[in-house]
């Protein structure tokens, strides 16, 4: 009897921790470390979990499923060696059509919003979307500006920080020079790798004004870990062309250790 009530009191508990363990990464906005919730929006905003993105429903179907397991096995559970099984049922069309309409419909609800983000996300950058390349190269990052000058006349490139009006689509064309990189973002874009010799498209859309933290998600070499930047998304496009018309080409930092202490215009 003893080593039974120790077996009941350790699945309870196992029960709880994780009920309680996933309640509480969802009310800080996300399960694990790679589910953020963004503050940058535009893309990330589209495709990261959320309470109430289908998280909190979850939770209570594992809540609930979880709990009758537990009274199930706690009341129904055998109490002597002599005891006989309790009656078994076969059969029950009701339970068994509602068992089945049920989780097909909140697979429905889930899929048709899932799979028009999907569409969505992975569509090419609008035709008027302001146009911005980024090339990976060992070990750093250089951002090129088409059609934007700087103080001097030249065309405006620079190294480690990505500038960028806000509240606008950005087509992003993505570059290498020796090796696989990774572009990303975390709370403005997806991973996206830049493959030597190819040109890999992809667009954002920072609806938040602010300085963000990117790195490279591809393990590229030894200094893989320099390969940091920061994108500066500037009020609007006035402001940030205020920005360029200051600014002379080449500037930044080749492996900036931290975004703080950019301003955002």
């Amino acid at each position: 009897m003893g080593g039974e009530f120790i077996v009941r009191i350790g699945l309870i508990k196992a029960v709880l921790q994780i009920v309680v363990g996933i309640g509480k990464d969802v009310i800080l906005g996300g399960i694990g470390p790679n589910l953020v919730v963004a503050d940058g929006g535009g893309v990330e905003e589209k495709s990261t979990v959320r309470p109430g993105d289908g998280v909190w429903p979850a939770v209570v179907i594992l809540i609930l499923v979880e709990g009758l397991l537990v009274v199930a096995l706690l009341r129904f559970r055998r109490r002597s060696p002599d005891e006989l099984p309790p009656k078994q049922v076969h059969g029950n069309t009701r339970l068994e059509i509602a068992w089945t309409v049920a989780p097909a419909a909140l697979l429905l609800v889930l899929t048709v919003p899932t799979i028009a983000s999907v569409f969505d996300l992975g569509r090419a950058p609008k035709a008027d979307a302001f146009p911005v390349t980024a090339v990976g190269q060992r070990w750093s990052w250089k951002f090129e500006y088409p059609g934007v000058q700087d103080s001097e006349g030249n065309p405006l490139f620079t190294f480690g920080e990505l500038h960028l009006p806000a509240n606008q689509e950005i087509a992003v064309s993505l570059e290498a020079v020796d090796v696989i990189h990774s572009f990303w973002v975390p709370k403005l874009a997806g991973k996206l790798d830049i493959v030597p010799g190819r040109t890999n498209r992809m667009w954002l859309n920072a609806t938040v004004p602010g300085v963000y933290a990117g790195q490279c998600a591809e393990f590229c070499g030894l200094e893989h870990y320099k390969m940091r930047f920061c994108v500066v998304a500037h009020k609007d496009l006035a402001d940030f062309q205020e920005w360029a018309a200051s600014t002379k080409s080449g500037t930044g930092e080749l492996q900036p250790t931290s975004c703080e202490g950019l301003s955002d215009g």
